[in-house]
């Protein structure tokens, strides 16, 4: 638990390989948050779906504030702290097991919303045709972005069920976190157990939807859509060690305790699975939603012939 850190150890809970690892994770992460911030703002200047109109305050908020943005946050913030002290007291300790175990809730948040992304190549073709042709409006044309509305279905091809069962697991995973690391942080097993528990249920979930998902979509999402959903597919086994390590931090040996324990195992079982679900998820947008800085598929090719969001 997190109030026996300083337990079974006469060495500083932050010891010199540990403070590597945080200047480590400071770089990792900070240039993580700038290639997503970067290409985030391209995709909602060019897949725009929320209610508002478009701007760029806008943009750069949902960009800054996006699922991995927030995780690089948290994880450059517990950084600073494994840098400010070798000497840490209870409540920095404490911070520091929430800080690491919360980071889990932000890209399963992701699984979700890069599971509602699909993009259709062809329309931007479609609507250059046409424009050629001398006909000034495209509105014709279906939209080449089909995320799902913030509400309802917007352009999504999914189904209702399939669209809410995207959306259901997101709040059980921010509460069973949360009750994860309050029942760890005040020492009340039963609600730390009920956490994890939850966490594993909801887990079990998101394993079997996407692995459905997968099979199941080829049929009705555009080529490079698909790859993308198979892409985040691939980040399953990375989330099943990374949870694995959580639960065995909070119940296992002191080996496995993320400030205290072995750094080998906290940078394959922790960091490194982290990075690794990071860079597919990343990646499964980028193929969702492509961007280029040049050529037809740039941020801002075809805005003007966007038919206008309803």
């Amino acid at each position: 638990m997190a109030f026996d850190l300083l337990s079974g150890s006469s060495d500083p809970p932050f010891s010199t390989e540990r403070q590597h690892i945080a200047i480590a994770e400071v770089v990792i992460y900070s240039l993580i948050h700038l290639v997503q911030f970067s290409t985030r703002y391209m995709q909602e200047q060019r897949y725009w779906h929320h209610n508002e109109n478009k701007g760029v305050g806008r943009c750069t908020f949902y960009s800054w504030c996006s699922m991995i943005g927030l995780l690089s946050q948290i994880r450059i913030a517990d950084a600073a702290l494994v840098l400010a002290t070798s000497h840490p007291n209870k409540s920095q300790l404490i911070a520091d097991s929430a800080l690491r175990s919360v980071g889990l809730s932000p890209l399963l948040f992701e699984v979700s919303l890069v599971m509602l992304r699909w993009y259709d190549k062809r329309v931007p073709y479609i609507r250059r045709i046409i424009c050629a042709m001398g006909r000034t409006n495209a509105d014709t044309i279906p939209p080449s972005s089909g995320q799902s509305g913030e509400i309802g279905p917007g352009n999504s091809k999914w189904t209702q069920r399939t669209r809410f069962a995207l959306h259901s697991f997101r709040f059980p995973v921010f509460i069973a976190i949360i009750m994860a690391v309050v029942g760890g942080c005040i020492d009340i097993p039963a609600l730390g157990i009920a956490g994890c528990s939850v966490l594993l249920v909801t887990f079990v979930y998101v394993c079997c939807l996407v692995g459905w998902l997968a099979v199941t979509s080829r049929e009705i999402l555009p080529a490079s859509v698909h790859r993308a959903v198979l892409i985040t597919l691939s980040t399953l086994p990375f989330f099943l060690v990374r949870i694995i390590y959580l639960l065995l931090g909070k119940y296992g040996s002191a080996k496995f305790n993320p400030t205290t324990g072995d750094i080998s195992t906290f940078i394959g079982m922790g960091s490194l699975m982290e990075i690794l679900i990071v860079i597919l998820l990343l990646t499964a947008r980028g193929t969702a939603e492509p961007v280029r800085l040049f050529g037809d598929f740039g941020p801002t090719a075809y805005n003007d012939l966007e038919s206008p969001e309803d």
